[in-house]
């Protein structure tokens, strides 16, 4: 029969039920050990402190055991204790050159006076570079930088954090006091963390050191510069703006827009990067500049702001309301360490410019004076001008007048060819007409009218004329006015200047007298001497707009330059009233009138 077993009773059952008990042992062994083992009931930690465990008499003491600690997480490991002020505070920081009041709101610059003073004749000290009122100018513009933010505020990416940087109340600073050693400003909400310092450096120059982290992470945080300057008060003051900086040998000038009327475009966009190095950057207008001089000009970044703000119309005038103004600012600093530069707020003196040095081995800052174009002819004019005033004539309008003298009689020889050339012109007019109807019934393009052109040059070497001598000359004190131009418009130094009846050389003239003098004189002087060849209704259209759009072109333009035309103009008409009267002159005068009664 076949056999039926129990398979309880296989062979080697045993031995596997063995082993398996043996496992199942081994696991409750480890697990218990593993297991967290239950925690006794928990007492006030005050009790625990106060009422030590007592021993028993014949058994030793046993130390009370503890609650073990859990970890911490990341995230609260990097915790940092909360600094910050409870009330808002102000600290002064001074030397000789400026005093510079600083809040711990955001530990932002509220007021940058520029204090140095000047030795007068008497004896007594006067600001060198005061406001209209007589006292230190501040360079702060107090009317846009509590709406678009307080110099050396904070620059970030991220406008949430940005905010919280520039409205926290820091801690530091000697309240209420004036110091010159320097002051630091520290805040930290446990996350992230700022400490701003801020040192008097050589002569004008402010040192300033910002770090900023979040949860031991640094962030790029830039100081920044982005409410204009003091002297922008109306809405026109803030188109000289613009932005400058020199990297590798070369020098960047940027306005706010670019373009012609036309093709008008808006160049400097709020929040634009541009990558460095930088040797310095800048913000500039006619007369003052703030610069940002970089250390170490590696990793090195530039972000140009430009923002909207209302300002009054007329400063003089609250009650005419207010209008939009562009404002111009930039945001500098390092990218991948603790930003450490200095700032130089001050006037754009060319000698002070050249006197600060960028960072070690870098050039200096003369860069953010602009000569223009023609700057080989400005810088020189400039330093004889400024030479004169300081050496000799101790009055800028009449050291001004001297050198428009000075530059006509130089000029004398071409001017003097170039009226001779069109009075040459004008004696062979009748000849040239003759050759003109000669030729007239042809069309540009038949070959005929080059044999025009060839009559024409044959006159004009009989006569000893020059058809181009008349403007050539001309276009050669062209840059002579270009240069006097750039170099007047920017010089601080004739900043409330006085001269006669004007009180501020670097503003228009309050009664334009100088521009009225500009229209009347070029009028008489272009009548006196007629282009040559020229129609006489184009004559009398060139006569008339000439003198308008000078005179229209100096009625806005600083005193200053209009001295320089209205004594230039003034000495040309009475050069050409002297040709008038040589034999040259005369036989011109005697051809046009036998003209003029032919054509009676």
């Amino acid at each position: 029969m076949t056999e039926y077993r129990n398979p309880q009773n296989e062979p080697g059952t045993d031995k596997r039920m063995l082993i398996a008990l043996g496992l199942v042992f081994v696991v409750l062994v480890v697990v218990q050990y593993f297991l967290p083992k239950p925690q006794p009931p928990q007492q006030d930690k005050g009790q625990q402190q106060q009422q030590p465990q007592q021993s028993q008499p014949g058994i030793p003491a046993v130390p009370a055991a503890s609650t073990p600690t859990p970890p911490r997480s990341p995230a609260v490991a990097a915790k940092l204790p909360v600094k910050a002020a409870t009330q808002e505070t102000e600290s002064v920081l001074e030397n000789d050159f400026y005093r510079i009041t600083f809040t711990n709101r955001g530990a932002v610059v509220k007021s940058w006076l520029l204090t140095e003073k000047e030795k007068q004749k008497d004896g007594t000290g006067k600001y060198k570079y005061p406001d209209n009122a007589g006292k230190p100018f501040d360079i702060v513009n107090r009317t846009v930088a509590p709406e678009l933010g307080y110099p050396l505020s904070l620059f970030t990416y991220d406008k949430e954090l940005e905010k919280k940087l520039n409205g926290a109340l820091y801690v530091g600073g000697e309240v209420g006091s004036s110091t010159a050693g320097g002051i630091t400003y520290e805040y930290s909400d446990g996350d992230v963390t700022v400490r701003k310092t801020f040192r008097p450096g050589k002569d004008q120059l402010l040192s300033v050191e910002i770090e900023v982290t979040r949860n031991g992470q640094r962030v790029q945080a830039l100081p920044q510069w982005p409410s204009g300057l003091g002297d922008q008060l109306a809405p026109v003051s803030f188109n000289a703006s613009k932005i400058d900086w020199q990297q590798d040998g070369s020098i960047e000038r940027k306005t706010p827009s670019s373009g012609g009327f036309l093709s008008s475009k808006k160049w400097i966009v709020g929040g634009q990067t541009v990558p460095g190095p930088f040797d310095w950057v800048a913000t500039a207008d006619q007369y003052f500049a703030v610069a940002f001089l970089p250390d170490v000009p590696a990793d090195t970044v530039l972000v140009t702001l430009n923002s909207q703000a209302e300002v009054l119309k007329n400063p003089d005038k609250p009650a005419e309301g207010k209008d939009k103004a562009n404002v111009i600012g930039l945001a500098f600093g390092n990218t991948n360490s603790a930003t450490r530069i200095r700032v130089f707020a001050g006037a754009k003196a060319v000698d002070l410019l050249e006197s600060i040095q960028s960072h070690p081995g870098g050039p200096d800052l003369r860069g953010i004076y602009d000569f223009g174009t023609f700057s080989f002819i400005a810088r020189p004019l400039f330093l004889w001008l400024k030479w004169t005033y300081e050496h000799w004539i101790h009055n800028w309008g009449w050291a001004i007048a001297f050198l428009t003298l000075v530059i006509t009689m130089a000029l004398l020889p071409l001017r003097i060819s170039s009226m001779k050339s069109s009075l040459r012109m004008q004696k062979i007019q009748p000849q040239m007409k003759v050759i003109q109807e000669k030729y007239k019934r042809y069309s540009l393009t038949d070959p005929r009218k080059a044999d025009m052109q060839k009559e024409m040059q044959a006159l004009y070497k009989k006569e000893g004329v020059n058809p181009v001598g008349g403007c050539f000359p001309l276009l050669l004190q062209m840059p002579f006015l270009f240069a006097f131009y750039s170099m007047l418009n920017n010089a601080i130094e004739l900043r409330q200047a006085g001269w006669l009846w004007i009180t501020d050389l670097g503003s228009p003239d309050p009664w334009h007298i100088l521009p009225i003098i500009i229209i009347v004189a070029m009028f008489v002087q272009q009548k006196s001497a007629p282009q040559g060849g020229m129609d006489p209704a184009q004559q009398k259209i060139l006569s008339f707009m000439g003198p308008v759009m000078f005179g229209a072109f100096s009625w806005g333009m600083p005193a200053g330059l209009s001295i320089y035309l209205a004594l230039s103009t003034l000495l040309g008409y009475a050069q050409q009233a002297v040709i008038n009267r040589s034999e040259l002159g005369q036989q011109v005068k005697k051809t046009i009138e036998k003209r003029n009664a032919r054509k009676r």
